[in-house]
């Protein structure tokens, strides 16, 4: 860890000075529906543990953790927890996915349209793309929909696996503010994770929990 905030801050704004993916930024950027190319979910860079620190538009819920795994090399397993509510700290709710791979290179990398599961009913699928990932894979940026004909219905997500800064997710977001439409230079909200619990007051996650990313929320769902 960083001993000196200069130190930090200047090491953040060195990694982050970044183009995405090496493009140049668009003259308009471009909404999730029309994101044609989405990073490939068989990779297993993405598997274990990841926290949404950060959404636009704000989650309407808080402590959102994803476990993700690899199964049998032609499954994504995905599980979140989180609260209820915005307000909330406990996670009391859970949700599951089951994503089927695809095989074909161009379907891979399109993104995936995933059902989520609660209390054993599927919930409205999401369409869930995987933009990319800054800083050494620290963060993991991606955008979600449920109507590709309504802008209104997507949001953009940013996951940790761990050790984010406030300076590290602002960065991240205003870069990606210059390619995608979901991204707003100076404008995110944070998705709470200080003090969230899962089962008990005593059971309590850290603030920077260890290795999360649907979540794929790599994901989510709110």
């Amino acid at each position: 860890m960083c001993k000196s905030v200069m130190i930090c801050l200047a090491i953040v704004a060195a990694v982050l000075v970044f183009a995405v993916q090496g493009q140049t930024p668009p003259a308009t950027p471009a909404q999730c529906s029309s994101v044609v190319s989405s990073l490939g979910f068989n990779n297993t860079n993405l598997m274990g543990t990841w926290i949404e620190v950060a959404r636009n538009p704000a989650a309407n819920v808080s402590c959102i953790k994803i476990n993700v795994d690899l199964w049998n090399n032609t499954n994504l397993l995905v599980n979140i927890s989180h609260s209820s509510s915005l307000q909330s700290l406990y996670m009391d709710v859970n949700e599951k996915a089951n994503i089927t791979l695809a095989t074909d290179v161009a379907a891979s990398t399109a993104g995936y349209n995933v059902t989520f599961t609660k209390n054993g009913q599927s919930e409205t699928p999401v369409y869930i793309k995987l933009l990319s990932t800054v800083d050494s894979d620290k963060y993991l940026l991606g955008c979600a929909y449920t109507d590709a004909n309504n802008n209104a219905t997507s949001y953009g997500f940013i996951l940790s696996r761990g050790g984010y800064t406030a300076a590290g997710i602002e960065a991240a977001n205003n870069n990606a503010s210059l390619y995608y439409s979901n991204f707003l230079n100076g404008t995110y909200s944070n998705v709470t994770q200080l003090g969230c619990y899962a089962s008990s007051a005593s059971q309590t996650l850290p603030l920077l929990t260890g290795f999360l990313a649907v979540a794929m929320a790599l994901i989510f769902k709110a």
